[in-house]
């Protein structure tokens, strides 16, 4: 029995010098970490709202004549006064920047000599003018040639349409200047004449401004310019 017991004991220490030893230096290889954070996300662009059209303010109105069609913009403190309903045929609507008060104030004993930047428009529509002739021509049906001969023609883009401008003399007073008449064709057998009193208005912004507003039809809108106006002679309203 003792033989035996030392005979297994020398087999287990011959087992233990047989296997590999463990260096001491060696670590075991950290555990792989997972990390429970979410990735970050790209930033979504944000989108800004439409800011609302900021309303263009403007000093000019437009005016129109429903009976034929053609309308025109103009300071909103000018006054104007529409063809007359009952006119059978044609007919003419006045634009100007003063009142009867501002003309009392300002005239002596009814003399006027148009002070301080005054003006009318006369606004005038010919009906019957034959198709066939030119707008000068078509004119000249309805002048008196013992009065006045035209000096010159031509023509010239206002906005979308094109105008005729003729010259025109006095042969009533040869002392008197030329003047220049402003024409539209609103149909073969219709013309729409344009008078600036004073002249010298011609070559004002609101003048230039006004003509080219000018539309011949009631599907064309008036277009209000974006210039500001001569400053309001008169205490009148722009509403509406």
């Amino acid at each position: 029995m003792k033989t035996k017991i030392t005979t297994l004991v020398l087999l287990v220490l011959l087992i233990s010098a047989c296997a590999p030893a463990v260096s001491q230096t060696e670590t075991a290889p950290a555990p792989e970490t997972i990390s429970t954070e979410e990735p970050l996300s790209a930033p979504v662009p944000t989108e800004l709202a439409p800011q609302p059209e900021q309303p263009v303010v403007t000093s000019w109105k437009a005016v129109r004549d429903q009976r034929y069609g053609f309308g025109l913009a103009m300071p909103c403190w000018w006054l104007f006064t529409p063809i007359p309903k009952d006119a059978v045929s044609g007919g003419a609507m006045t634009i100007k920047n003063f009142d009867d008060a501002y003309f009392m104030a300002n005239s002596t004993k009814g003399f006027w000599d148009w002070p301080n930047g005054t003006l009318k428009i006369d606004v005038i529509v010919m009906v019957g003018v034959d198709p066939a002739n030119s707008d000068i021509d078509g004119y000249l049906q309805f002048s008196d040639p013992t009065m006045e001969s035209v000096v010159s023609v031509e023509s010239q883009q206002f906005g979308s349409h094109s105008a005729t401008i003729a010259t025109l003399a006095n042969l009533n007073n040869t002392n008197d200047p030329n003047i220049k008449l402003y024409f539209f064709r609103l149909a073969p057998e219709i013309l729409l004449m344009i008078n600036p009193v004073p002249q010298n208005i011609i070559e004002t912004p609101d003048f230039q401004a006004l003509l080219a507003s000018i539309v011949l039809t009631q599907d064309e809108q008036v277009a209000l310019p974006l210039i500001t106006p001569a400053p309001a002679l008169i205490d009148a309203s722009c509403a509406g």
